[in-house]
């Protein structure tokens, strides 16, 4: 069977290990964790990682900043790492990340360093060469500063700075900016704090200006910035295989931390306090629920009876209802009135001024208290605690249910299990996930490996635990399908419409064999077939790596499975060239059974004869395709355990539509016959279509049994499996109508659009030989003609093709067989692009 067969694994261990174990599950790269079920809290990270974690993305955050900032490229080799924990990594990255972070900050202070005086300098020279140095110099009681600013701050500014009693005067060169502000000396300090309001620094204006001496040390520190930061960028690029190591590294630590977040399991103390929480919540709601029957009861009976408490409202006074009888020890010597519920245990009894130091659990076994306000309007009270009661009991099933969710699910993927909680210590984790039966021995040998190394800690010797669940669930297992690559490669077209179940048989075999079959038939053309068949081995094979983006984009790799679909579609084209077209790019040179257009000089003749045969060929095909997906229906209900529904119902709707098809036929609503018999192409098939149509109300007749039989199925079935959950009488109703009757009709008819596409291709590619035919085949203009048309073919007709293709299987097909709702069998692993990472 292609979807191959999986192993579970419940692997036990604490928790500050769970991440060495995922570490190196995730370099095999062969395990696939279970995400962790909703209902069970999310463990902590041990805290002896967290800081470090955190430490690690600043360092990788910081580092990834600066490669950025500068374009360094990634190494072209791998940078071989070793290591043997996960603490170890994580020493690894902060020891080597520092250490390039220091290196790193003493060159950025470097040039910061020189390029703020570069700045300051450069702001200084712009506005003395616009302005003249005689401006700047020191006046008297006044000052000038020289203020770096945007453009669109710049009105702002000076309204702002014109409090201070200062003028500001505009100075631009080329896209640099300033604000000469003019004050007196007296504002100065307003003015600095106005400054900061526009995040802007005055520059420093040296005492003595020369322009000259500026201008040349100027052009002194530009040299020595841009000799800095080259250096620095060499230095980068020396050590750039170390830098992307780290961030690299960072980012497995992330995809690590991530996985344990999603996928461990928490056994011991916190799910016992989950367990605990819940159960409390259940017997509160329970007790509140015994506590409010017994109060509804009693108000009830008052109500009933006519038994009011008007008389007594004045009084201090407290009611109580008592199952198993009054304690009449207690109650002598007070003054009150008890009655006693006809039929029942339980007594009403009213305490008339009461000793407030009562004992209310000495007056008998079961008591409870009515309250005051539920007494002043019997009848509203009664009404109350009855929709009181409704709702608390619907809150109890609810956390009944809870809680027995929270134990199946928590049993399904824990390795201790609910009965075990009390057998580990509180970081203790579990992670459950699934490997490929083929290689359960590799992982095995990892694992006893891992634990091996562990075990110089006594709690992983006393904790650790390996179970193997030998049934899994196959609603939730997830798919891992292998076939050859040319059938792999179909994949992609079938995954888009949905991932097969695990128990599911997979539509791939038949999409592999389908797809490139219909789009060949809706495609004939052997020059056509044979550019689509070269693309797609190009697609397949090539890996260019040029300076082309367009290209490179394309044949990088990316696409090469898709290479081998266009390539068995265009061999398929080839093929359907001797069956329908004869054709070399319109030009007929070869032999075809079916030639569906015939060009003669500059006429084209499109012939009738052809089309009606391959029309009703379309529709015998998609039949016969409809059927087999109603066979395969049937197989995957009996495969996912409902045995009788496929028996009972899937089967007799696999007749039904058997006979119902043969049914229309005969008066044409399923035109095979009407179409067939006006070709001479099909008299082969005269006889069969006759005894199709002789037999029509027989098939009729057949139709109605298998109705009947499907009618009884449903209502049997309404009655075996009402309530159950996921069974659905409406559903079955509709798979009879929607997808048995009217797809006689429609779904059928649908696949005559293989020999429609066809007509359309065929009549294309012949106009356009003819017209270049017209303008001399051999001339520039008729060569042009075949070229660019043939090329506007190629890509309309090929790109139309396709998606029919998409539709027979995805709507006309799928949709009757296949559900789509598996979860791909995705292995976790380490993501590593830069880094050869070696565990020892």
């Amino acid at each position: 069977m292609p979807i191959a067969r999986l192993i579970e694994y419940k692997i036990a261990l604490p928790s500050e290990y769970a991440f060495d174990l995922l570490m190196n599950i995730g370099d095999a790269g062969y395990f696939m964790p279970i995400t962790r079920p909703g209902v069970i809290p999310a463990p902590k990270v041990p805290g002896k990682y967290s800081e470090r974690i955190r430490r690690v993305e600043d360092i990788s955050r910081e580092l990834n900043r600066i490669l950025s900032q500068y374009s360094i490229p990634p190494p072209v080799t791998p940078h071989e790492v070793k290591i043997g924990l996960f603490n170890e990594l994580l020493e690894y990255i902060i020891e080597d990340g520092e250490d390039l972070l220091t290196r790193v900050r003493q060159y950025l202070d470097s040039i910061e360093g020189i390029r703020n005086e570069y700045m300051r300098l450069r702001g200084i020279v712009d506005v003395l060469s616009s302005v003249g140095d005689i401006v700047i110099e020191k006046l008297r009681h006044f000052s000038v500063d020289i203020v770096p600013i945007s453009e669109e701050d710049f009105n702002e500014f000076r309204n702002a700075v014109i409090n201070h009693g200062a003028e500001t005067l505009p100075i631009k060169v080329q896209e640099r900016f300033y604000a000469l502000v003019i004050y007196p000396e007296w504002a100065r300090q307003g003015l600095l704090n106005t400054y900061k309001l526009f995040n802007a620094t005055p520059l420093e204006v040296p005492s003595t200006i020369d322009l000259n001496s500026m201008k040349s040390k100027l052009a002194e520190l530009e040299g020595r910035l841009g000799k800095l930061e080259q250096e620095f960028r060499d230095f980068l690029t020396k050590v750039s295989d170390r830098a992307y190591a780290i961030i690299d590294l960072s980012d497995t630590i992330t995809n690590i931390v991530r996985q344990y977040m999603d996928s461990a399991i928490p056994e011991g103390k916190d799910i016992g306090d989950r367990l605990l929480q819940i159960m409390n919540s259940v017997n509160d709601t329970r007790n509140r629920i015994r506590e409010l029957e017994v109060v509804h009861e009693a108000l009830g009976y008052m109500k009933k009876t006519g038994i009011s408490f008007e008389g007594l409202s004045r009084l201090r006074i407290r009611v109580f209802m008592i199952r198993g009888g009054v304690n009449e020890d207690t109650i002598k010597g007070l003054m009150y009135i008890k009655r006693d519920v006809e039929g029942t245990d339980l007594s009403i009894l009213t305490l008339v001024e009461p000793p407030e130091g009562l004992d209310v659990r000495s007056l008998g076994k079961e008591v409870y208290e009515i309250s005051r306000d539920y007494l002043t309007n019997i009848k509203s009270a009664y009404e109350l605690t009855g929709r009181e009661l409704t709702d608390l009991r619907s809150r109890l099933k609810d956390l009944e249910k809870e809680y027995e969710e929270f134990v199946k699910e928590f049993n399904e993927v824990s390795t201790y299990g609910v009965e075990g909680i009390n057998k580990v210590s509180g970081d203790v984790i579990t992670i459950a996930g699934y490997v490929k039966e083929s290689l359960s021995s590799k992982f095995d040998i990892l694992l006893t490996s891992l634990l091996s190394k562990l075990a110089i800690d006594a709690k992983v010797r006393k904790e650790s635990k390996v179970a193997y669940v030998k049934e899994i669930e196959p609603e939730k297992a997830p798919t891992l399908e292998e076939y050859p690559k040319p059938v792999d490669a179909f994949k992609k077209i079938t995954y888009m419409y949905g991932v097969p179940k695990y128990i599911e048989i997979s539509p791939i075999i038949l999409t592999f064999i389908l797809f490139p079959a219909f789009y060949g038939w809706m495609y004939p053309d052997l020059g056509h077939g044979i550019v689509l068949s070269l693309f797609g081995y190009s697609l397949y094979r090539s890996r260019y790596k040029g300076s082309n983006a367009f290209l490179r984009s394309i044949f990088g790799g990316k696409y090469s499975m898709w290479g081998l679909v266009f390539l068995m579609a265009g061999i398929w084209s080839i093929i359907f060239t001797f069956v329908e077209s004869g054709t070399i790019f319109g030009i007929e040179v070869l032999p075809a059974l079916f030639r569906l257009v015939h060009v003669s000089g500059t006429a084209l003749e499109v012939l009738s004869n052809s089309i009606y045969a391959m029309l009703a060929v379309s529709i015998m095909v998609g039949i016969v395709s409809l059927l087999l997906a109603f066979i395969l229906k049937a197989i995957n209900a009996h495969r996912g355990g409902e045995r009788d529904l496929a028996i009972g119902f899937y089967v007799p709707l696999f007749f039904f539509f058997t006979f119902l098809v043969l049914a229309l036929m005969g008066p044409g609503f399923v035109p095979v016959i009407r179409i067939g018999e006006k070709t001479p192409l099909l008299k082969p098939l005269y006889p069969l279509f006759n005894a199709i149509e002789g037999l029509m109300w027989y098939w009729a007749y057949a139709a109605f049994a298998v109705l009947a039989i499907l009618m009884f199925s449903l209502f049997y079935f309404r009655a075996k499996y009402r309530g159950v959950p996921g069974f659905s009488a409406a559903q079955l109703a509709v798979e009879v109508s929607a997808e048995a009757a009217i797809p006689s009709l429609t779904n059928t008819i649908s696949f005559m659009r293989l020999s429609i596409v066809a007509i359309m291709h065929a009549v294309f590619t012949a106009m356009t030989y003819a017209w270049a035919v017209s303008l001399g085949l051999f001339t520039p203009a008729g060569l042009a003609v075949l070229i660019i048309f043939n090329l506007i073919i190629i890509l309309g007709e090929g790109f139309v093709a396709f998606v029919q293709s998409l539709r027979l299987h995805f709507y006309e097909m799928y949709t009757k067989f296949f559900s789509g709702a598996g979860v791909l069998f995705t292995p976790f692993t380490l993501g590593l692009r830069w880094v050869k990472l070696f565990i020892v």
